[in-house]
């Protein structure tokens, strides 16, 4: 495992996504639904006002934990909100690989706005002194849930 993962283990996660994705470098405010580098203004509604996109099921969920937690870099791209010709951290790969599986609570699928959604999920290997129980963030892009968030929770 990369040195200082262990001294971020309550970070680790977020730290990794935003350095592979460049979020800060983009100006990338989810909650204030500042999305940016082609992804979609809002998320058509219903016409009881909630979002039309479907939520997190059980397949999806299943894909993402396997596409994040897999090692490989093609992968990883089909998981998170990446800007086209990002480059991604070099060691991300192997970082999200060492959690081994994700197992997303589809029950705690919590709707933040039109087009993003925060679940809670358990993942089978954090890193030391980390709780096993994360919250992840979500954007529905293209039709899919990406990931755009993870970390421990307290």
């Amino acid at each position: 495992m990369p040195r200082g993962v262990g001294g971020r283990a309550g970070r680790f996660l977020l730290v990794a996504v935003a350095l592979v994705a460049g979020f800060g470098w983009l100006g990338w405010t989810l909650r204030d639904s500042e999305v940016t580098a082609g992804a979609p203004t809002g998320m058509p509604r219903s016409a009881g006002g909630e979002p039309s996109a479907s939520p997190l099921g059980s397949p999806r969920a299943a894909s993402l934990s396997e596409q994040l937690t897999s090692g490989k870099e093609a992968d990883l791209r089909a998981a998170l909100v990446v800007p086209s010709g990002q480059a991604l951290e070099p060691a991300a790969t192997g970082q999200l690989a060492s959690l081994g599986s994700i197992d997303f609570d589809l029950a705690t699928f919590t709707y933040l706005d039109g087009h993003s959604a925060e679940v809670r999920g358990t993942v089978a290997t954090p890193p030391a002194g980390t709780s096993p129980r994360w919250t992840f963030t979500l954007l529905h892009l293209a039709g899919d849930w990406k990931l755009v968030d993870g970390r421990p929770d307290a």
